[in-house]
């Protein structure tokens, strides 16, 4: 039996602490004690500028998060490997309606020995998971006391929306104001730091292989 990796044992060992903070509220606010010694200081400006706040924890933990799936998938390798995958299915499907049984062994055989390269594609993005799923569970939780226990003491948990010029920022809409402000700042940024990625690391890929970012403008020099 193979030993498995000290980096593996770490995803696993976060992604049970997220779990398990999610539902136990002392560890949960046991977090959000020791998150606030470093966001109070730097991002909660007194609570003086909550959507301030709220935006700027949004935008870290979606540029961590994003950096991080970045750096552990291979995204080349991945589109070659669901481009063989299609066309396996297609094949496959062929196969059957056609009751070729030679090349449903063949293609059995095929995927078998694909298997291996499959599950490290499909590990991948557990281990930017667990990271990251940590750490929005902490920074949540930091932002739902800050809210509801700073900003309530300080009489300054209002926002202006606008659908209204006086919003609750503990009212609850199916989720609580302050999560959903949370999401419509930070889902988005989140795309635009992945796309960036991506653009980036294509562009370097495609230079170090001598090939030009638009089509044709290599033929057309």
């Amino acid at each position: 039996m193979q030993t498995p990796s000290v980096s593996r044992f770490i995803m696993i060992f976060l992604f049970l602490l997220a779990l398990w903070t999610m539902f136990d509220p002392g560890l949960s606010a046991g977090f959000a004690v020791a998150a606030n010694v470093v966001f109070a200081p730097v991002i909660g400006f007194g609570g003086g500028f909550p959507v301030l706040t709220i935006l700027l924890a949004g935008l870290l933990t979606t540029t961590i998060s994003s950096v991080l799936r970045h750096y552990f998938t291979d995204w080349v390798r991945q589109a070659r490997t669901q481009k063989w995958l299609r066309a396996w299915q297609r094949e496959r499907l062929d196969a059957v309606r056609k009751g070729n049984k030679a090349k449903l062994e063949k293609l059995q055989d095929m995927y078998r020995g694909s298997q291996k390269e499959l599950m490290d594609l499909q590990f991948a993005p557990m281990k930017s998971m667990a990271l990251t799923w940590f750490m929005f569970i902490v920074v949540f939780n930091w932002v739902r006391v800050f809210v509801e226990q700073s900003l309530a003491q300080l009489g300054n948990h209002w926002i202006a929306v606008p659908w209204s010029s006086n919003t609750l920022l503990t009212d609850v809409y199916v989720f609580p104001s302050w999560l959903l402000l949370y999401s419509l700042l930070a889902i988005p940024f989140g795309q635009i730091v992945a796309r960036v990625l991506k653009f980036v690391s294509f562009r370097r890929k495609l230079q170090d292989m001598g090939l030009s970012l638009h089509p044709g403008a290599g033929d057309a020099a």
